[in-house]
């Protein structure tokens, strides 16, 4: 087994291991431990006083550890509400109200298939997670000679 499938088997455990709730640490310790990650403490975002107190742009903190919960940080889902329909302006401008963000008029383009993946020689399981071939179909994976 690969360390990055070992990785990725760990990350999407759900189980919160007994010794979890026994240790003293503080939970955003506790959090980043092996058998942990799955407990309840664990799974709600937080939003720790510095993210506030810095005065850095959102987009910025945002991505910090221990900002992700804060609110200026929480994407609502998309959704498309009735009157996107009805409303006659053009999908470019009714794409970015509030409401109409998940109309299927709005949703991103598809993945894209760059010519350079066909090219290279890597195996796909590879080239499928580079950018610009992660929209390739079977077709445009030829076996390399």
């Amino acid at each position: 087994m690969s360390l990055a499938l070992a990785v990725c088997v760990h990350a999407t455990s759900s189980k919160c291991k007994p010794f979890c709730e026994d240790k003293t640490h503080d939970w955003d310790d506790k959090c980043t431990w092996g058998g942990c990650s799955g407990c309840t403490e664990c799974s709600a975002p937080v939003c720790k006083p510095f993210c506030v107190d810095k005065t850095h742009a959102w987009d910025n903190k945002c991505t910090w550890v221990g900002c992700n919960g804060c609110t200026e940080c929480i994407v609502p889902e998309p959704e498309c509400k009735p009157f996107c329909e009805d409303k006659t302006q053009g999908w470019d401008d009714k794409c970015t109200w509030g409401g109409c963000n998940g109309c299927t008029e709005c949703s991103s383009p598809p993945p894209m298939c760059k010519p350079f993946c066909d090219d290279k020689t890597q195996d796909w399981d590879d080239k499928c997670t580079w950018g610009g071939c992660n929209g390739c179909s079977e077709r445009n994976r030829s076996v390399p000679s």
